[in-house]
């Protein structure tokens, strides 16, 4: 049997009373919900930062197009738009990017992904007239139930540097921030590194078991009013339903293709693979289901 087509359909089909913060339609619900979506955001951000969070205005699933109708767009999980005062001399926002992730297949790429949101935030912010010397800070946060760097640790932090003169301050105005949800706290722990700990295990496992302070207490309220309304459980099932039946047209053309897979060459494997995939992420962007 074709593995490769089976696997274009990469997530798995979890009911909706198991699933996590960190899962994509969970999130993606959560924060489409204009009594909750900001109050969402403004937890993680304040966990991660370990400061409190100014006024915000946020955009969940926020589409960027690519530098031309050939270039490949992004689809922020939440874009997030923090007040920092006025200021003539500076920009008067800072930007923050959400992005949990719960696809390790994703991994080798990542930091190259992480890249390309990033420039294509830049590109984005000029194209409402702002001027590139006052481009606001951008602080890209990747939330992910596997650990992107094998150290163990939950927390990776990445900036630009000068590499000749690394006691020269270089600061490009991008912080790259990587969680790890299983990772280890430092040596020297202070209390916000404990409670960025529990929201991370809060959202890579969201279950009373797993409520350790107020902060995990809130969001597991939210979680538990999100998953019993009426209209996210029918979205839900049709996404689910949509799913199993490309897995099952997956494993029949699999089944098809195993005749001839002697003859089959890696290419036209990966187009087809492509396109199944591609064919998923319609249905997927027409339920809201990312």
């Amino acid at each position: 049997m074709n593995e490769t087509k089976i696997t274009a359909v990469k997530r798995q089909i979890t009911p909706l009373e198991e699933m996590n913060v960190i899962d994509d339609f969970l999130f993606n619900e959560m924060l489409f919900d204009e009594d909750t979506g900001e109050e969402v955001c403004r937890i993680i951000l304040e966990r991660v930062l370990k400061r409190s969070i100014g006024e915000v205005n946020y955009t969940p699933q926020k589409m960027i197009p690519g530098i031309s109708q050939e270039a490949q767009g992004i689809r922020l999980d939440a874009y997030i738009t923090e007040k920092t005062g006025d200021s003539s001399a500076g920009p008067d926002i800072m930007v923050h990017d959400l992005e949990p992730d719960n696809r390790k297949s994703k991994k080798k790429f990542l930091t190259k992904r992480c890249r390309y949101y990033s420039d294509l935030i830049d590109v984005q912010i000029v194209n409402t007239g702002v001027a590139y010397e006052k481009l606001p800070e951008v602080v890209i946060i990747f939330i992910l139930s596997y650990d992107p760097f094998d150290q163990g640790d939950m927390y990776y932090e990445a900036k630009s540097m000068l590499k000749t003169h690394p006691d020269v301050p270089y600061d490009d105005g991008v912080r790259r921030i990587y969680l790890y949800t299983d990772g280890k706290l430092p040596r020297n722990a202070d209390d916000s590194d404990i409670k960025l700990k529990n929201l991370l295990q809060y959202m890579r496992r969201s279950t009373e078991e797993n409520v350790k302070d107020e902060t995990t207490r809130r969001l597991d309220e939210i979680v538990k009013a999100t998953k019993h309304k009426k209209d996210v459980g029918i979205r839900y099932m049709k996404s689910w339903e949509l799913e199993r039946e490309l897995k099952e047209e997956g494993r029949k053309e699999g089944r098809e293709e195993g005749r001839e897979e002697e003859r089959a060459n890696t290419e036209a494997e990966r187009r087809r693979a492509d396109a199944a995939e591609a064919e998923l992420a319609k249905y997927k962007e027409k339920f809201g289901i990312i």
